[in-house]
């Protein structure tokens, strides 16, 4: 069995360098890394998972809780392309990436399971907290194991989290709607507590104020982030107040139920409501008319919640602060002038 003392001898380079180089140190030079890794190839060397954790104590694992009360799964248009650049972080740094789908409600706490797992460190995507979820979050933010969470606020000496710049991009969706000269702006927001639904309500809310708009609570519906719940939510907005010219909507699935739903209702998108939606995922542009949203930038979003948690973990003198990551306005074919 070929042993890093036999890749050391044929690389002529100290045992030290081999083990540093294997186990991902980047304190290799790239051409000496470079010549290890193709012998240790080429003699058919695979590094010993378990001992390497026994020796460095840790087992180069991340824990990825994932899911939510919809049952959303891998295929989900904003999850997709979060999870994508999280793997690629995490294996380019010779992480496995462990994924807890969390649906079975009386299996252990996100705590327990991350011990029982031994993973290094565990990132958070999930939607829908509940009372119990959210008593499980505060559990692992006082545990001390590292903890990046998506969207979740969750602050400690070995957590924190990433999100996008909700606020803002609610705001520019409802300026962009306004400076179209609609004055008569439904919203349908997502959940009643979390952070993300709370600040595009916000944005929108405060828009509209400052625009002296003002906000009308009968405008107002929640969707709950589901097509169903946002078309049930379109054709009450639109019974109860006919003179609505345009939609604000805080996720681009729901902007296309709602898009659905009102063409199913007589009503032609833009010429006689406008619709903005948030996200941008792959399916807006293809949308008939092409949906304009706020575009998160998912893949970035991804990326950097995984490269914050390696910090965390690798960097014991490394405190984490929240990030959040800016949106950006696309304008389609969903919105126009309001015609008098």
């Amino acid at each position: 069995m070929t042993s890093i003392q036999d890749i050391a001898k044929k690389a002529g380079v100290s045992i030290s360098t081999v083990s540093r180089t294997l186990n991902n140190y980047p304190d290799v030079g790239q051409k000496t890394r470079e010549k290890i890794l193709k012998i240790a190839e080429e003699m058919n060397y695979f590094p010993n998972a378990v001992a390497r954790s026994l020796v460095q104590k840790k087992t180069f694992t991340i824990g990825m809780f994932f899911g939510n009360n919809m049952n959303l799964g891998f295929d989900h248009p904003f999850f997709l392309d979060v999870i994508s650049a999280v793997r690629e972080v995490v294996g380019n740094a010779g992480y496995d990436l462990l994924v807890f789908t969390n649906k079975n409600k009386n299996r252990s706490t996100y705590t327990t399971l991350c011990r029982e797992r031994s993973v290094d460190g565990v990132l958070m995507l999930l939607t829908g907290e509940g009372k119990k979820k959210n008593e499980q979050m505060l559990e692992l933010q006082s545990s001390g194991i590292p903890c990046v969470a998506i969207d979740i606020p969750l602050v400690g000496d070995k957590c924190t989290y990433v999100e996008s710049d909700n606020y803002t991009g609610a705001s520019d969706a409802v300026k962009h709607l306004v400076e179209l000269g609609h004055r008569k702006i439904g919203f349908i927001g997502g959940d009643e507590i979390s952070k993300t639904s709370y600040d595009r309500m916000r944005g929108y809310q405060d828009t509209l104020i400052e625009k002296g708009v003002g906000v009308r609570p009968e405008y107002i519906q929640l969707g709950h982030f589901s097509s169903e719940k946002a078309s049930k939510a379109t054709r009450k907005l639109m019974k109860d107040n006919p003179e609505i010219t345009a939609f604000f909507v805080v996720s681009d699935e729901m902007a296309c139920a709602v898009m659905d739903t009102l063409q199913e209702l007589g009503f032609r998108v833009p010429e006689d409501i406008s619709l903005v939606g948030f996200d941008d995922i792959k399916e807006a542009v293809h949308y008939s008319p092409p949906l304009t949203t706020i575009k998160q930038m998912k893949y970035e979003i991804g990326s950097e919640a995984a490269k914050i948690l390696l910090q965390i973990i690798n960097d014991k003198s490394f405190h984490p602060e929240p990030k959040t990551l800016p949106c950006e306005l696309v304008v389609r074919k969903s919105t126009a002038h309001k015609v008098d």
